[in-house]
């Protein structure tokens, strides 16, 4: 599951700490135990997003990268790979024609040289003239 916001983390915490309250609940049978338990990952949950800030802010400060800039980053990475590996396959395919095409030419040049063997001089010469 991709998280990408605090907002996104939050949901899934409340989503985690209503699904241990339902087995506290079925444990313990206790209501008080479980606005506890609540409060205490609520508390855990602030200090996490609270230091989560602060370690942004000091990144920023001191121009390092978060962890964000660091998955853009590597997101572009794996996207320039894609395209350099289709411009290869694309190069390759590019130097193949002209490899064929090469072998082509040397084939037709063999065969007007021997058709041309076959003309009267005359013709030659006005061939060499084009």
């Amino acid at each position: 599951m991709q998280l990408s916001s605090d907002q996104d983390l939050r949901k899934l915490y409340k989503k985690i700490e209503d699904d241990i309250n339902r087995k506290i609940f079925s444990q313990t049978n206790s209501l008080s135990f479980i606005k506890m338990t609540g409060t205490a990952i609520e508390e855990h949950l602030n200090h996490l997003v609270g230091a989560r800030e602060l370690t942004k802010q000091w990144l920023d400060c001191n121009g390092l990268p978060t962890r964000d800039d660091i998955a853009d980053i590597a997101k572009k990475i794996i996207e320039n790979e894609d395209r350099l590996d289709r411009l290869d396959d694309a190069l390759y395919a590019v130097l193949m024609n002209i490899k064929a095409s090469r072998r082509q030419m040397a084939v037709l040049a063999l065969d007007l040289d021997e058709i041309s063997g076959s003309f009267p001089p005359e013709v030659d010469i006005k061939l060499a003239e084009r």
